[in-house]
């Protein structure tokens, strides 16, 4: 623990001490002190400013608290800091809320790949990416780092919530989590959550396999098979960062959550599918093709799929080469496949 020195103490004065002085002169390239029993002490220009310390501010006559880096220089003065005693005060306080787990808000002056900068009382802070929250988190798909470093930079100048995780003076390194500032909230969110219960939640990411919804601390995904009823190539053509949406909680695993948007409405295919049965000729446009074999679009809400055996090829990329030319295909149906919601046909 840092010492306060008092008047009978000033004998013993050593390296990091912190002492009680009257300011007796003040210039601009340094600021005289006197302590009680009449030594001087000087403090440099560039040790006189601190968090909290305005020099423009002092005064002669005024009281000051600094701290000691040479307990005599060549002159005979002790040469004191309010820098150093501002970041003794700073680095005790950031220890105090480490321990008791306590938030405070800090502010962010920077960005990197790695997460954002901020400082606490003079002191430098590193948020990692990892420690967002996840409407903060910079979920990007596929994306290279300076994408990601894009969307940290929007951060700056910005306010967090955090908790110190981890702090080392002899380092130089404070360590902050925004997850551990909204754990009780995290925690009480996941007691209280089922599996069938509807939730409403904001997007926080759109990915190519989904989208993400996070609500009351908590994050979870909606998979791309798990958006619509019909079938969705592109999350991004109907979902935006923000937006608000409602889901259907599906799968609880710590906190791991999957949840669903479809499953919030009757599947239309169920109905349209009663009009089709085995052995009945269909027709439609191709859609697309892939290694499973070529889909058609015989209505709305219902697909045909030509298995690539009917084809004689082994390899999706081979279709091109037969369906370019064909618009519209016509096929059987073999069976209806309530799974894949399809209709699986052979060629006429």
């Amino acid at each position: 623990m840092q010492k306060i020195i008092a008047n009978t103490e000033v004998e013993s004065l050593r390296i990091g001490d912190s002492v009680k002085a009257i300011v007796y002169d003040v210039a601009t390239s340094r600021i005289l002190v006197e302590m009680q029993d009449g030594k001087v002490g000087i403090i440099p220009k560039k040790e006189a400013s601190g968090e909290g310390v305005d020099t423009s501010d002092i005064e002669v006559g005024a009281e000051v608290q600094a701290t000691v880096i040479d307990p005599e220089n060549e002159q005979g003065m002790i040469v004191l800091s309010f820098r150093r005693a501002s970041q003794d005060v700073a680095w005790a306080e950031i220890n105090t809320i480490l321990e008791e787990e306590r938030n405070i808000k800090v502010k962010i002056f920077e960005a990197n790949k790695g997460g954002l900068m901020a400082k606490y009382k003079g002191i430098k802070a590193f948020l990692p990416v990892s420690q967002l929250m996840p409407v903060n988190y910079p979920r990007v798909d596929g994306a290279e780092s300076g994408e990601i470093l894009t969307k940290l930079q929007a951060f700056i100048g910005k306010d967090f919530l955090v908790q110190v995780m981890n702090a080392s003076r002899e380092e130089g390194k404070v360590i902050l989590s925004e997850k551990k500032a909204y754990k009780s909230q995290i925690k009480d969110t996941l007691a209280n959550l089922q599996v069938g219960e509807k939730v409403e939640g904001q997007v926080s990411g759109v990915v190519k396999f989904g989208i993400f919804v996070t609500f009351g601390g908590v994050e979870g995904l909606v998979h791309l098979s798990e958006i619509d009823w019909g079938h969705v190539s592109d999350p991004s053509k109907k979902f935006s960062l923000g937006d608000k949406v409602e889901v259907l909680v599906i799968g609880v695993e710590g906190e791991k959550l999957s949840f669903s948007i479809k499953q919030l409405s009757e599947d239309p295919w169920v109905e349209q599918v009663k009009a089709f049965e085995p052995g009945q000729i269909v027709s439609g446009k191709v859609v697309r093709w892939n290694d499973n074999g070529v889909f058609i679009e015989v209505n709305q809400d219902v697909q045909g799929l030509f298995p690539i055996k009917e084809f004689g090829v082994e390899d999706g990329s081979a279709l091109g080469d037969v369906v370019k030319d064909k618009k519209e295909m016509e096929g059987t149906i073999v069976s209806i496949n309530t799974d894949s919601h399809r209709l699986e046909l052979k060629l006429v």
